[in-house]
């Protein structure tokens, strides 16, 4: 899964906005890169992120959508009940929402489109994504505050069919925590899709695995996406 950022503060520096790499260039390159599924986000969450006029995010989503490439599936990386709407109509089959999934609106809309949905983990306890929270055993933990979100949507109406998970590595986690849900991400695997996200984070510093070596090692342990930024 290629990542696109239609923004200007991307926090790796590969936001769109203001870049000199067009959209079609980066579809060529994520061609290149035998990517087929993209996911698009039109408000940085990187961290100190300060949240965007829906408006803007909107003109950001229409600036894509007036280039948009059919050969490849999409995912709306996105907290904002009217994005995911127009991004649902506009031939989007994901919703991508790094902050959980606890706006009833945005579950409300996975269920009207039958879209597929990205759970990323956030510790319960949080008050925003980027808050680091301790963990006594954060493979474990993870697994069980994952299921007890997913068994939520389920009774909100989502199907299992639509569900895949997100062990939200360096989001809200110390580097060691990341690094540890990286190398036990087969832990993780099971009855739903695991989608992981590494790429360019501080964390994979820490753990004990050549960079060259991740994805091997994410597919080897069952992940069925990984996350990848598409080169400057």
């Amino acid at each position: 899964m290629g990542i696109i950022n239609i923004t200007p503060d991307s926090f790796f520096g590969d936001g769109v906005l203001g870049s000199k790499k067009s959209l079609q260039q980066r579809f060529l390159t994520a061609r290149d890169m035998g990517i087929e599924f993209l996911d698009v986000g039109c408000m940085s969450t990187k961290p100190y992120f300060m949240n965007i006029d829906k408006l803007d995010e909107l003109n950001r989503l229409q600036y894509f959508l007036n280039s948009m490439n059919n050969e490849f599936k999409y995912s709306i990386d996105s907290n904002n009940v009217e994005v995911i709407d127009k991004a649902l109509g506009s031939g989007f089959s994901v919703i991508n929402d790094v902050f959980g999934f606890r706006n009833q609106e945005i579950i409300n809309k996975a269920v009207e489109y039958g879209s597929g949905i990205i759970l990323v983990h956030r510790h319960p306890l949080s008050k925003n994504i980027h808050e680091k929270m301790d963990y006594k055993d954060i493979v474990s933990e993870v697994k069980v505050q994952i299921n007890k979100e997913i068994s939520r949507l389920i009774n909100l109406g989502l199907h299992e069919s639509q569900i895949a998970i997100d062990p939200g590595l360096g989001f809200g986690k110390k580097l060691e925590d990341s690094a540890r849900l990286l190398l036990e991400i087969e832990s993780l695997v099971g009855d739903f899709p695991v989608v992981v996200g590494y790429s360019n984070k501080k964390f994979i510093d820490s753990a004990s695995l050549p960079r060259d070596n991740l994805l091997d090692h994410c597919y080897n342990s069952g992940v069925s996406l990984v996350r990848l930024h598409i080169d400057k």
